[in-house]
């Protein structure tokens, strides 16, 4: 094989695992029953665990504890404790990835209505 298409071979296979591996971090990120849940609940500021089960009433306080130290332990949540007298903890959008995160649960959001209006439409035509 001639060095030019060895090249262009190596640069493509780079690009591919390139891709696959950011799919598979977008992936890791959004697994799980209550991710995307916690991160809109998280869209507009700062919460605490307590408002987080108000927001979401089918999750429990373990699960939402799990899924808040995955989405900490991969950096896209930030803890703040604020511990002083009495327990206070909240939970935000790390302030780097915020508007990137808000713009991906905003084009989600928009995906799943627009999802909704087309079977909607579907099962009214049965």
């Amino acid at each position: 094989m001639n060095r030019a298409k060895a090249e262009k071979t190596n640069s493509s296979s780079e690009k591919g695992a390139y891709v696959r591996c950011a799919q598979r971090t977008v992936e890791v990120l959004l697994q799980g029953k209550w991710q995307v849940h916690i991160l809109c609940a998280m869209r507009h500021g700062p919460v605490r665990i307590g408002q987080l089960g108000r927001i979401i009433p089918g999750a429990s306080k373990k699960m939402l504890t799990q899924s808040l130290r995955r989405l900490e332990a991969s950096g896209i949540v930030t803890r703040k404790d604020f511990s002083e007298l009495i327990l206070h903890v909240e939970y935000e959008l790390h302030p780097d990835l915020r508007d990137e995160v808000r713009t991906l649960l905003d084009c989600l959001s928009s995906w799943g209505a627009r999802f909704h209006e087309i079977e909607s439409i579907k099962a009214a035509r049965k």
